[in-house]
Order: C-alpha cells, then sequence, then structure tokens
C-alpha cells in the first residue's frame, strides 16, 4: 500500500496533462480541479477546499492561537477576506456572534 510520502510515477501527456491515480484521487478527495502548488523541489498537487473546509482550518489556527469571542470573530472576518474566503453574516446578536 502506499503513504504519505511514497514516490510514484504518473505519465504527462503532449498537453502537459498528468493523470492522477485512481486510488490517490479518492484517498485525497480530488473533485474536478487541484491546487497546484510550486514548491523548492518540484510541483504539489493538492484537492480543492470547499467553502466550508477552509472556513474550517482558519477557525482552528485562530482559537490554536488563544483568540476567543470578540476577538476571534474579528480576526476570523480579517483574515478570511485576506484569504478570499467568502464569508457573510447576515446579522449579529450583538455578541458578536453569527445568526441566522
Amino acid at each position: 500500500m502506499n503513504t504519505a510520502g511514497s514516490i510514484r510515477r504518473a505519465k504527462i501527456s503532449s498537453q502537459m496533462q498528468v493523470r492522477i491515480p485512481r486510488d490517490l484521487y479518492e484517498r485525497y478527495g480530488f473533485g474536478n480541479e487541484a491546487e497546484v502548488v510550486a514548491t523548492a523541489t518540484g510541483v504539489e498537487f493538492r484537492p480543492v477546499k470547499t467553502e466550508s473546509e477552509r472556513c474550517a482550518d482558519l477557525l482552528e489556527q485562530l482559537v490554536g492561537q488563544g483568540l476567543s469571542g470578540e476577538e476571534l470573530v474579528r480576526r476570523f472576518r480579517r483574515e478570511s477576506t485576506q484569504q478570499g474566503t467568502d464569508v457573510e453574516y447576515q446579522s449579529t446578536a450583538g455578541d458578536g456572534v453569527p445568526t441566522s
């Protein structure tokens, strides 16, 4: 079984298309698009995260920094805008917590 960090070969077509092996495609949850990241040693392909996954990752990071309450909400709004995460709040209940 191939594990993280194992090396696999993939063919590159004459149109510069790379085929992701099916088991890796399914294991990592790829869809119709992939993020292509230039690294110091080459190129990395990553599945594109959904909006909610990006928001959850950002919240985890901010909570991990010890933020909570109003400061968490302020930083989340600011950083989600900088990262291109499309966060909208319809209203807040006065405590900074979004409501529907």
